[in-house]
């Protein structure tokens, strides 16, 4: 049987080894809580300072901005939920834009039960927020703007220093998904008052994540009944993710640079495979998005279809957003968002994300592999 090639790095990246071994002693001899005031407690809150101040040095931060969640989907949650809360002389209205991961549309979805309304941003056929647009919405002094930093289905890269330039200058508060984008783009926090990141994402364990907060007293706690991380985030901390989050993101920060060019290079590979044996194939991600991120549409083969056959072709990929992967198709709200024939796809697309698991030669092979799939179907 064919070797597996994994195309959905986030989802299937095993742990690197020096992640692993900083979680290791907290998972297997140290088991103290970080909140007790005996000395194997206290050695467990230098652990966790220790990695929040390593996280802030990562991100160019004070660690007082810096708090740890689930992941991104709280992060998102909680960044949303308290911008919308603030009592403001401006508009009852939060700004994001239709291509957003669904923790924060969702959310947005939920914010009439609060008295805001959500002003929705057009985006142009590669998924690039209006900026025009974005200066009249802030002219009218919205509680929040959230705009994701870069997309994870088709891989677009928001001009953030540009957007929250004109979010600064009217005093209206920016959040910034970042999931997609800690430790594989060199991001810069100015501007930026809230930033969400999730520690799967950059190499790190599944279920923990940041949250940065410029003004961490404009937090609204989701969660009540202790004292930790400043009474705003409470609950007994991880330990060992909180440390794995804190290693992994040191070591994709370090090798950023390196990782971006063997992602891209899997990508543009898998492309020109693809292109040669299969014209009709239409691409909805650019070579200047997301590193090793491609959005391919089929026409005429569903994409929840073409996964399960991949996967039995040893090739995990995914149709659309993993979040959103019910087992039920459902077009893809990003692709319908950018119009055009990337909304004639939105059922037709699969979603090839290259990263460190991967070897050089794993882009041709996943679209031969795909080419031999499509090839019996005609």
């Amino acid at each position: 049987m064919n070797e597996t090639i994994y195309a959905d790095h986030a989802a299937t990246t095993p742990l690197e080894p020096e992640v692993w071994e900083a979680m290791k002693p907290w998972l297997t001899t140290f088991y103290a809580n970080p909140a007790a005031l005996y000395r194997s407690g206290l050695q467990a809150r230098r652990a966790v300072e220790q990695a929040r101040q390593s996280v802030a040095r990562c991100l160019g931060c004070s660690p007082l901005g810096i708090f740890f969640t689930s992941g991104g989907s709280e992060s998102n949650t909680w960044a949303l939920l308290s911008g919308a809360s603030r009592q403001t002389p401006g508009s009852r209205e939060v700004v994001t834009t239709p291509i957003e991961h669904h923790s924060v549309s969702g959310v947005c979805g939920s914010l009439g039960g609060l008295g805001v309304a959500v002003r929705t941003l057009p985006v142009d056929e590669r998924g690039r927020v209006d900026a025009a647009a974005l200066e009249q919405a802030v002219s009218r002094r919205p509680r929040l703007v959230s705009v994701q930093y870069a997309n994870n289905e088709v891989g677009v890269i928001q001009d953030i220093p540009a957007l929250a330039a004109l979010c600064r200058a009217q005093g209206v508060p920016f959040h910034v998904d970042a999931v997609q984008a800690v430790g594989h783009l060199d991001l810069t926090l100015d501007g930026i008052d809230l930033l969400s990141a999730s520690a799967h994402k950059f190499g790190g364990p599944k279920g923990i994540g940041i949250l940065y907060a410029r003004h961490p007293e404009t937090l609204r706690p989701l969660v009540f009944g202790g004292h930790q991380q400043q009474g705003l985030r409470p609950g007994t901390e991880p330990v060992a993710q909180i440390v794995g989050l804190a290693r992994a993101l040191e070591i994709a920060c370090e090798r950023r640079r390196e990782r971006a060019d063997a992602k891209r290079a899997l990508a543009s590979e898998f492309c020109r495979t693809l292109r040669a044996g299969w014209p009709d194939a239409r691409f909805h991600s650019t070579a200047d998005g997301l590193p090793g991120l491609v959005s391919v549409g089929l026409p005429g083969h569903e994409g929840q279809n073409l996964t399960y056959r991949l996967d039995v072709a040893g090739v995990c990929v995914s149709p659309g957003a993993a979040c959103d992967n019910t087992g039920t198709p459902a077009p893809s709200h990003v692709l319908l968002a950018l119009g055009g024939t990337a909304a004639q796809d939105a059922l037709c697309t699969l979603r090839f994300s290259f990263g460190s698991a991967n070897r050089p030669g794993d882009g041709a092979e996943a679209a031969r592999r795909l080419l031999q799939i499509l090839q019996t179907s005609v």
